[in-house]
């Protein structure tokens, strides 16, 4: 099942608060039962040319293949037209997966998954969901509110995170309604994870008001990872933005704070 979470970043404009960016996050584990465990396994997902992004949780192979089919049919604009607002963006996703659902063999279908879609038009963001169970489909808006905050979790993972989570929506701690706090929160029930079927390091996408799919990379123990996979290739890591635990912004080649990157509460 494993864990899939979501948040926005909010800041303040002349006109009032407004969301500045959206992420989706998940863990790195896929697992056969109890009977082995993979932490490298890609569960968050986004478009090059286009600002959508997917995660999902559950049943793993269904979810991967029809994410795979789709995104590459969006970067080319075969899906999407040209003025397509969130709501029918979503619809056409909803029932491409709903097609490709029919034809699918239930017997290897697993009990339940939720993909998750977060989308911008115009500046505005908006996330879905498209949840598979007991043998339905159905798709659902997820409100966001004005300030940043965990917007959505799910999976077997969601238990606990949703009680470490009481601490940060506490006003006194330090990270009380902001974006980093939700990653803060990710980053410790993962290494505190009991759920088997939750576990390896996070993997982040996320959207701002410009551009497209942003992947973090992401450091731990002063070493990089992607996708919860230790990256010893010699890669161009500076395409890419980069986060430690505290999701303070990091220099992937001097594993430093970036220059002039402010150095977050915890």
């Amino acid at each position: 099942m494993t864990l899939v979470i979501s948040w926005i970043g909010v800041d303040q404009k002349k006109t009032g608060p407004s969301i500045a960016s959206i992420y989706i996050a998940s863990d790195s584990r896929y697992t056969w039962e109890k009977l082995g465990k993979f932490d490298y396994g890609t569960k968050v997902f986004g478009c090059a040319t286009k600002p959508e992004i997917f995660g999902f949780c559950g049943d793993v192979l269904f979810p991967s293949v029809v994410l795979h089919q789709l995104i590459p049919q969006i970067d080319n604009g075969l899906l999407f037209g040209e003025v397509d607002d969130g709501q029918q963006k979503s619809l056409k996703i909803f029932n491409y997966i709903s097609t490709s659902l029919k034809s699918y063999p239930p017997q290897f279908l697993g009990k339940t998954f939720t993909i998750l879609h977060a989308t911008r038009t115009n500046k505005m963001f908006q996330l879905y969901t498209i949840k598979y169970l007991n043998g339905q489909l159905e798709s659902n808006l997820v409100p966001l509110p004005n300030y940043s905050t965990n917007v959505f979790s799910d999976g077997s993972g969601k238990a606990e995170f949703d009680v470490n989570w009481k601490s940060w929506e506490d006003n006194r701690h330090n990270n009380y309604r902001t974006s980093r706090g939700v990653y803060h929160c990710l980053d410790k029930t993962l290494r505190e994870i009991k759920d088997f079927q939750t576990g390896g390091l996070p993997q982040v996408v996320g959207l701002y008001r410009e551009g497209n799919c942003k992947l973090f990379g992401v450091i731990n123990n002063l070493k990089k990872y992607i996708f919860g996979k230790e990256s010893s290739e010699d890669i161009a890591s500076n395409r890419i933005e980069w986060r430690n635990e505290n999701f303070e912004r990091i220099d992937p080649i001097a594993l430093k704070l970036i220059e002039g990157a402010q150095r977050q509460p915890i």
